[in-house]
């Protein structure tokens, strides 16, 4: 009877020390070392105090004794490096401090390894033959309860921590810490009772408490992957992720938020978890609310204004289940879309713009190609085409035509840039040699109309553009200039450097136009095209086409005028200096 309940306890540490093993291995294999090094000196520990009970003669007990310590002297060491780990303290202590634990260990096995000549942790050993089954007395010296003390410290260290992640964690994993605690409790209390002698047989019950431990290990494996996602993993990354996450219970308390959710609610910065309802802190946030009343999940759009700009976030509300099916909580996702959002409102306004802009092609290329076919059906009536008033049909011919080859050009260009087809080749080149190339074709319009051309640029400004871009640019300002500027005017071509840039002016002393129209011609949706003072037409897209080329090399444009003193249009692009 004696030998089967001996023999049954030995069963049950040994099953204990097996499983506790074989998690341990699994724990290695998954990179988990930390949990591996505190299991097995459980291991170690039940695998010996198993052999113990099984003995009867006093010196193959003292054999196992020692066995046991090489698991019980860094039992309390080994299981608070896995509550540093496991909660992430192991980061904020220094190594060599971390070292310096493991010093009385090691000195409290050879003091038991050497106890027979000093007798300093076990003043008498002996076995006891009146029990259920053979069993080791000892009567404790001196050094056994500095080992004794010493884990309880360091189990009692790792309970705080414990208990402290518990509070701090998210709901979703406080189930898991919950069951660590719990199993970190039980050999700890068996462990009391067996030293202070409070059972009424003596037999040490903290191996067969450790099994248990064991399976409650076994179970966070295999309910909670514990090995798969720790708990101050999870927690980090709910820290750290971009989105704004906030969980809610099932009163819609806020019992946790991330950081990222504070940057896009200010509110949430002047609240602790848990301590406030939702309906409280979203007050201005309506949408929010009613979203949070509905009973699917769904995904909503707000704005909200951070500083002088409007952010876009996509709202994201699920709801949280327990395993019956029962709802005990909710999560809120805030997800910044503002570029997206951003680029859908340009890509509206192109759209819009394309549509505007195919009706105002489809006008003015039609009306000046049926003026000219109407013209030239007039000419095939005459018999000389070059009688003296047949000039003015031809004068007519030639202004539509180049006014509808201009307006071509400009609306290429522009569509060019729209759609990412015109790449800037930007080099170095000397501003005043692109400036006179550009506009030499446009000299004899000039000429025409007794306009003076005068530059103030310097040979030595050097800038870093892409030439074609800046020419089409260069062409459309000094064509407008010519057109607007009475005969006899005047048109200069300036630049000055600064810091880095170049600053580019067309200036004439022309018939300049009201602050309404200036502060809309570089808009997409305002087409202002007017007659020349001579009776030219423009297009009324060439400085969209200006502003599109001059922003794609990095640079800015504007104009100032005054009726009846003329215009003077600007831009800036880099200096060819500093490329």
């Amino acid at each position: 009877m004696f030998l089967k309940v001996n023999y049954f306890f030995s069963l049950v540490l040994l099953i204990s020390a097996l499983v506790m093993g074989f998690i341990g291995c699994l724990s290695w294999k998954r990179d988990k070392l930390y949990v591996a090094v505190s299991l097995f000196p459980v291991s170690i520990y039940a695998l010996g105090y198993a052999f113990e009970i099984l003995c009867t003669n006093i010196e193959w007990v003292k054999l196992w004794v020692k066995v046991e310590y090489l698991g019980g002297a860094f039992l309390g060491v080994l299981w608070l490096m896995f509550a540093l780990n496991f909660t992430g303290y192991k980061e904020k202590i220094k190594k060599r401090t971390l070292m310096l634990l493991y010093i009385m260990p090691v000195i409290i096995l050879i003091v038991n390894y050497t106890n027979d000549f000093h007798h300093l942790f076990y003043k008498k050993m002996y076995m006891n033959n009146d029990g259920i089954f053979p069993i080791l007395e000892v009567i404790h010296g001196p050094w056994y309860w500095v080992h004794t003390v010493y884990n309880y410290v360091l189990m009692a260290i790792g309970l705080i921590i414990f208990i402290k992640a518990y509070l701090k964690a998210v709901t979703i994993i406080r189930k898991q810490i919950l069951l660590l605690i719990i199993a970190w409790i039980i050999p700890w209390i068996s462990d009391v009772f067996y030293i202070f002698g409070l059972l009424h047989f003596d037999v040490d019950l903290a191996p067969l408490a450790l099994s248990i431990s064991a399976i409650m290990y076994s179970f966070a494996v295999l309910k909670f992957k514990f090995l798969k996602l720790t708990p101050i993993a999870l927690e980090k990354v709910f820290s750290n992720m971009l989105d704004g996450v906030i969980i809610l219970d099932s009163e819609n308390n806020i019992v946790n938020f991330n950081n990222s959710s504070k940057n896009i609610i200010p509110e949430l910065k002047d609240i602790k978890a848990g301590g406030k309802k939702i309906d409280e802190v979203f007050k201005e946030y309506k949408t929010v609310l009613e979203a949070l009343n509905t009973t699917s999940n769904n995904e909503s759009l707000i704005s909200i204004k951070d500083k002088d700009q409007i952010r876009y976030y996509k709202i994201n509300i699920s709801n949280i289940y327990e395993n019956t099916g029962k709802i005990i909580g909710k999560i809120i996702i805030l997800n910044d879309i503002t570029e997206i959002e951003l680029q859908r409102e340009k890509l509206s306004e192109l759209n819009a713009f394309k549509d505007k802009l195919f009706t105002i092609v489809s006008h003015d290329i039609k009306s000046p190609l049926g003026v000219l076919l109407s013209l030239l059906d007039l000419l095939e009536d005459e018999d000389d085409i070059y009688k003296e008033e047949n000039k003015e049909i031809l004068y007519q011919i030639k202004e539509n035509s180049k006014s509808t080859y201009e307006m071509v050009e400009n609306v290429f260009q522009w569509f060019r840039s729209q759609m990412d087809g015109m790449t800037c080749n930007n080099l170095s080149w000397t501003l005043l040699d692109i400036v006179k190339s550009s506009i030499t074709p446009l000299i004899q319009n000039a000429e025409l109309k007794k306009i003076s051309i005068s530059y103030e640029i310097s040979e030595k400004v050097v800038v870093c553009v892409d030439r074609d871009m800046l020419e089409i640019v260069l062409r459309n300002l000094f064509s407008n200039a010519i057109k607007f500027t009475n005969s006899g005017g005047n048109i200069k071509i300036s630049a000055q450097e600064f810091e880095g840039m170049v600053n580019v002016a067309v200036s004439d002393n022309g018939v300049g136009m009201e602050e309404e129209r200036v502060e809309k011609l570089f808009s997409n949706f305002s087409r202002y095209t007017t007659f020349g003072t001579s009776g030219e037409k423009g297009t009324g897209i060439g400085l969209m086409v200006c502003k599109e080329l001059i922003e794609k090399n990095n640079g800015k444009i504007w104009a100032q005028s005054s009726v009846g003193k003329g215009s003077t249009f600007e831009f800036t692009i880099l200096s060819g200096k500093s490329a």
